[in-house]
């Protein structure tokens, strides 16, 4: 025992663990039993019940711990108003706030006070690592962050979205300083506080897994989808406005046009395109002051920065508009019409350099994709799935898929695999059920937490071994490509047995003939060459791919009854 916890117990910071919970009662009593078996002696737990409606459950859960806690119940209301209402009753100087379908490790309070000690300053907000689990903390994956000076915290804020609000410790000042949680805010009450405290508090980061975050179809940041994405919206152009030019300029590195340009870029990648053009404006506004080098440094980001918005007609015409202003700003007319003119020709951009696949050709299939999408081997600048996933290179399939599963009477799809879900997520398949599929742990966590919602969900399976659920049609795009021929086989025959009706997969029609693997890592296929010999497909969508200068002009998706499909057995025996 060293830090705060060694202390004599009068001398320790009373901390309050605040639980609070609305129809809890499925996780509330394990919630509530992480919160006693704390190794820091002195604690208060608070259980807020905010209005519950399930005819006494959840309370009858609370009230079974007797004194060990503090029970309170109010009307409904919201969570942010259950927190409140725990600020104004909790006896500690700090505040710990615990969901009640999650779990705290038993040192969680003890090491976080173990910081506040060691830094010797009650300005400090300690937050920490975390995992995640479905039904099992042994099949949980730990999300590690990086680790932020507290001075570029409100800027790391903006560009991330991996902050968990249960890791953290807050000292009771803070809120009498900076304010409660919003109750007009239904999902992002937390991150809106944190930025404002951030202005006025160290927030330290404790790299150490703290908290085990429970995911279920029942939660709010599930249900509550759609409205978490306007609030972040909302929320993230807020922010935006609210970073200072020294935030920027320290946090990033660049000139404050620059620093705008990037977190435009980064939050037209995550969806959030009203924040994004918030970004985009300030970063204009900040060409006042300005040389011609950042200014050009600007124009290029956005320039690069297209094909996130390829299909927002709308927004893309704001761009341009932008970047024409820009360009009449900060350059001469001679060389805007040089740049013009490379534009006109297509100039090739510097290349990336990533990791070598040498690095992962020998491994088994879930450690080799686990390390392709760990350190982005494909490297793609907007999907880790590669630049083959990017809005441009899908540009013609987000809009036939629709049309290939409503004409096929499709209720039910099976996307195997689902990669990092960045341009999927854009599409409306107007089907009943959509189920994700992947073997990297770590991307199906992160896809269940951002997208799973009532008909949408997302499954950690190997595609060549493991019991597929059941769906009208597969759509496996750009996966039998990165395999050998006995791993396809084994998965085609997956596949077939999974009951499935439809199989859309990729092929690339003008390819004479196929090769094995052997020392590659990807090679084009075409379904219709041996060893698969597909018959001819029922429908052909060419991709229109532009990749490698054109190279693979033919790749396109195939429609095949899987009943029609025979699997080489020669590659199922080998």
């Amino acid at each position: 025992m060293s830090g705060a916890a060694a202390l004599p117990l009068m001398e320790q910071p009373r901390v309050t663990i605040v639980i609070p919970v609305y129809n809890g009662a499925d996780f509330l009593k394990e919630a509530i039993e992480s919160a006693l078996a704390q190794t820091y002696p002195n604690i208060e737990i608070l259980v807020v019940n905010d209005g519950s409606n399930d005819h006494g459950a959840t309370e009858e859960i609370a009230r079974s711990f007797g004194t060990k806690i503090r029970y309170i119940s109010k009307v409904n209301g919201g969570v942010a108003s259950a927190l409140n209402l725990a600020l104004a009753e909790m006896e500690g100087e700090y505040f710990s706030w615990l969901s009640h379908d999650d779990l705290y490790v038993p040192q969680k309070i003890a090491r976080e006070m173990d910081v506040v000690w060691k830094r010797r300053d009650k300005r400090t907000v300690v937050y920490s690592d975390y995992s995640v689990f479905t039904t099992s903390l042994t099949s949980s994956v730990a999300y590690s962050l990086r680790t932020i000076d507290p001075e570029h915290f409100r800027y790391w804020l903006t560009v991330e979205n991996s902050l968990h609000g249960c890791t953290l410790l807050v000292p009771k000042a803070a809120f009498i300083e900076c304010g409660t949680f919003d109750e007009t805010l239904r999902t992002t009450q937390d991150y809106d506080l944190w930025f404002r405290m951030a202005k006025e508090f160290a927030f330290i980061h404790l790299p150490e897994a703290l908290v085990n975050a429970r995911i279920h179809s029942e939660q709010s940041s599930i249900k509550l989808a759609p409205i978490a994405m306007a609030e972040c919206n909302t929320l993230l152009a807020k922010f935006v406005k609210s970073l200072t030019r020294e935030e920027l300029v320290l946090a990033s590195g660049n000139a404050p046009a620059v620093a705008y340009a990037f977190i435009a870029r980064n939050l037209l990648g995550r969806g959030f395109y009203k924040a994004a053009r918030c970004s985009m404006l300030e970063a204009y506004k900040s060409l006042g002051y300005t040389n011609l080098r950042t200014g050009v440094d600007a124009l290029w980001i956005f320039l690069r920065g297209r094909t996130f918005v390829f299909e927002q007609r709308l927004f893309m015409n704001s761009i341009d508009d932008f970047v024409r202003r820009i360009a009449r700003k900060v350059l001469p007319t001679r060389l805007r019409e040089t740049i013009r003119a490379s534009l006109a020709r297509s100039a090739v951009p510097k290349p990336i350099l990533y990791p070598s696949v040498d690095t992962v050709r020998n491994l088994e299939l879930k450690d080799k994709f686990s390390e392709v999408y760990a350190k982005n081997i494909f490297g793609g600048s907007d999907s880790l799935s590669g630049a083959g996933s990017d809005l441009l290179q899908t540009e013609v399939i987000r809009h036939e898929i629709p049309r290939v599963l409503r004409e096929n009477g499709v209720s039910s799809m099976l996307d195997a695999p689902c990669g990092d879900w960045f341009w999927m997520r854009k599409v409306d398949l107007g089907i009943d059920r959509y189920i994700g599929v992947d073997i990297v742990d770590a991307l199906i966590t992160k896809n269940q937490i951002e997208f799973g919602r009532k008909g949408v969900e997302f499954r950690c399976l190997d595609l060549s071994k493991d019991t597929l659920p059941k769906a009208d049609l597969i759509f496996s795009r750009d996966c039998l490509v990165h395999l050998s021929f006995r791993d396809a086989a084994r998965i085609l025959q997956n596949f077939k047995t999974s009951g499935a009706r439809f199989l859309l997969t990729t092929t690339f029609t003008k390819r004479a003939a196929n090769v094995d693997l052997d020392h590659g890592f990807w090679r084009p296929l075409n379904m219709e060459m041996a060893p698969f010999n597909f018959p001819q497909p029922i429908e052909v969508i060419n991709e229109k791919c532009t990749e490698g200068a054109n190279q693979f002009a033919d790749k396109s998706l195939g429609l095949w009854r899987l009943d029609s499909i025979t699997v080489n057995e020669k590659y199922l025996c080998a």
